[in-house]
């Protein structure tokens, strides 16, 4: 490294370290905004006004939920111009409170239209779905920006989105399927304890249908059909005791409905397998 090429970083290292910012229009250095004592967002990392979406690709939304095009992003402020933007932007938004771009899922939970307020007031609202350890958005941008991030509920076995509009704002973030569907005569019914599939599908008017049982064993099934809050995703060797996919309840949860179950072996799923009173067997019905 050349001396002068040394010289000039080093008194770049000073200026930084001291908390001096770029020159302002007549030319003066002007000291940054106490990046020292602020919490490392878009706004104090890089610009003097608006926290947004810095990491998406086309289009940003800041934190007035005010949506517009990168090229028309004030790099300065951060912020959005109001002639180049839409504030709460719900253009590529479904009635399922999901998007199909990161930037439109913040826009609308933002914007007038989305009582995010609420979403975030609620008691089950945690920084991490359906895990209350993780602690409670603190801000409405906070719950806007993270609860638009994709989470399991949006895909199959965790490496297949159900639907293109997997950016989900809403309470529980479960987009609707329309990548894997079942025949539309089969009809996915949960049983009482211990009930066979045999008898849970009669009780309904229907049989069970045992070449459809590898179909329907999977936890994705089970909180898709079901609208059942899988604390736990197991997949069990249970020696064919149970038969097929099922769910273990839990009655003093407030949030979770309980554990969801796998059968290991698929070459003993059976619709005629009662199980124990600690099982709901969830099954095929035709």
């Amino acid at each position: 490294m050349s001396r002068s090429v040394g010289l000039v970083l080093l008194l770049w290292v000073s200026c930084v370290a001291q908390g001096w910012g770029p020159a302002d229009a007549r030319g003066s250095r002007v000291p940054r905004r106490g990046l020292q004592s602020r919490p490392i967002t878009a706004t104090s990392t890089w610009f003097t006004q608006c926290d947004n979406t810095i990491e998406t690709r086309d289009n940003v939304t800041d934190d007035k939920g005010a949506l517009c095009s990168r090229e028309n992003l004030n790099y300065e402020t951060g912020c959005c111009p109001s002639e180049f933007s839409i504030v709460g932007d719900c253009s590529r938004c479904k009635q399922d409170e999901c998007c199909d771009t990161y930037a439109h899922c913040v826009s609308c939970c933002m914007g007038p239209t989305v009582n995010a307020q609420s979403y975030l007031e609620d008691p089950n609202a945690f920084k991490v779905l359906l895990h209350p350890e993780t602690g409670k958005w603190s801000t409405k941008w906070e719950y806007c920006t993270g609860q638009c991030r994709v989470t399991p509920l949006g895909t199959w076995f965790e490496n297949k989105y159900k639907t293109p509009h997997h950016f989900c704002y809403g309470l529980y973030p479960m987009p609707t399927n329309t990548e894997y569907t079942l025949p539309a005569q089969v009809k996915v019914e949960m049983g009482l304890r211990g009930e066979s599939c045999d008898s849970v599908c009669s009780q309904k008017g229907m049989r069970c249908s045992a070449a459809h049982l590898e179909e329907i064993n999977l936890c994705e099934v089970i909180r898709e059909t079901q609208e059942f809050k899988c604390k736990y995703c197991k997949i069990k060797d249970s020696a064919g005791q149970l038969g097929g996919p099922a769910v273990q309840k839990l009655g003093n949860d407030s949030v979770f409905d309980g554990i969801c179950l796998q059968e290991k072996k698929v070459h003993d799923l059976r619709c005629d397998r009662e199980v124990t009173e600690a099982y709901n067997r969830v099954c095929p019905c035709v």
